[in-house]
């Protein structure tokens, strides 16, 4: 940020204080791109566009998760105490999807098919997705509370869950000592996943473009004897992911934990995202 531009709004605001003018910071909407899959049909006719509609909202909402934009506020004054707790959801953006329907681009179709795919385009943010929420009492919680009654995973999903509602079963030397819920899913083959949790409550500065949160869950794979696997690593404030990884068959589990420290300065509100054969977020790492 250059020091003419830090400069100028120091002059502005002065000059605002001196003329008797309130200074209001304004919430800044938060935009984030999405991308369907891609699907080869004779015709743009034949192309299955509400499926694919349906798949570039679900990649709008991960990715309004992964950026933080679980519930932003803008002053750190404000809580969700006394008041209805809100969860994330994309709005359709106002100016509609790209729906590419080039010949053979790319060579992922043949030339005799069309290429269709919803799309943000990347050069047009007024084609993206607005971070929007919604009450979470329209939203179904979830969460097992023990190894043996884990929650059961079948399909890409964002499910919604709240510690409160847990105890602490999963201890040390590898669980934290707060609350924490269990899901588990089964692989039948060699398959790509993606997995982060993040917390209901996050708190955006506009001026240094930072997000804050008031506890970051922890997030754990185990496997089908209860082995610890991978443990998450923090993606960003109130965001902690498993970084995309190809997981051979087999039966796993997923422990979303939380320190009582951390999780008692928030509302234990939590979005877990486990996305099978997704590419929403980062290429693989090791």
């Amino acid at each position: 940020m250059s020091p003419i531009y830090l400069l100028s709004c120091a002059f502005i605001v002065i000059a605002s204080l001196m003329l008797g003018c309130e200074v209001r910071v304004r919430n800044v909407p938060h935009t984030v791109e999405y991308r369907s899959s891609l699907a080869c049909e004779p015709s743009p006719q034949e192309c299955p566009w509400a499926n694919l509609e349906r798949q570039a909202k679900f990649t709008a909402l991960v990715n309004c998760l992964l950026s933080g934009a679980t519930f932003f506020r803008i002053d750190d004054s404000q809580t969700t105490n006394g008041s209805e707790p809100s969860l994330v959801t994309p709005i359709e953006p106002r100016y509609g999807y790209e729906r590419a329907t080039d010949h053979g681009a790319g060579q992922a179709c043949s030339v005799q098919k069309t290429v269709c795919q919803v799309a943000s385009r990347h050069e047009r943010e007024l084609t993206w997705a607005t971070c929007g929420t919604e009450p979470v009492k329209d939203a179904a919680l979830r969460g097992g509370n023990t190894l043996t009654h884990a929650d059961r995973l079948t399909e890409s999903i964002v499910v919604t869950g709240r510690l409160s509602e847990g105890t602490d079963e999963f201890h040390s030397p590898h669980g934290l000592d707060g609350p924490d819920h269990f899901y588990t899913f089964a692989l039948a083959q060699r398959t790509r996943m993606e997995i982060a949790v993040a917390a209901n409550t996050s708190r955006w500065s506009d001026a240094v473009g930072l997000t804050r949160a008031a506890w970051q869950p922890a997030l754990y794979l185990l496997s089908a004897d209860g082995a610890m696997l991978k443990e998450g690593h923090v993606f960003r404030a109130g965001v902690t992911s498993l970084f995309p990884a190809e997981l051979e068959p087999g039966t796993y589990y997923l422990v979303v934990d939380s320190s009582i420290r951390e999780w008692s300065r928030g509302d234990g509100f939590y979005r877990l995202y486990v996305g099978f054969h997704e590419e929403v977020m980062d290429p693989l790492v090791p």
